[in-house]
């Protein structure tokens, strides 16, 4: 992954932590154990290496945090 996609992932997830931080529904989407990969409508490239990563990971849990113009949407994933 390129420093730019680092650089980019940092900022969403510091994004999503502030708004998990302030929304008790949102964590509660999150089932212990499970991994969050975070995707966005406005970065393909960012949103394929991310789910790229959880696809060869060998974890088996993982929620998708995706960000729209509209806000955060939690969904399970399956692999």
């Amino acid at each position: 992954m390129s420093k730019e996609l680092i650089q980019k992932n940092i900022k969403l997830s510091h994004e999503f932590d502030n708004y998990v931080s302030h929304s008790s529904h949102a964590y509660s989407r999150i089932p212990k154990g499970a991994h969050v990969v975070i995707t966005t409508s406005t970065d393909k490239e960012l949103s394929n290496a991310n789910m790229s990563l959880m696809r060869r990971s060998r974890s088996a849990r993982f929620v998708e945090a995706h960000k729209s113009s509209t806000g955060w949407v939690i969904k399970t994933l399956r692999k």
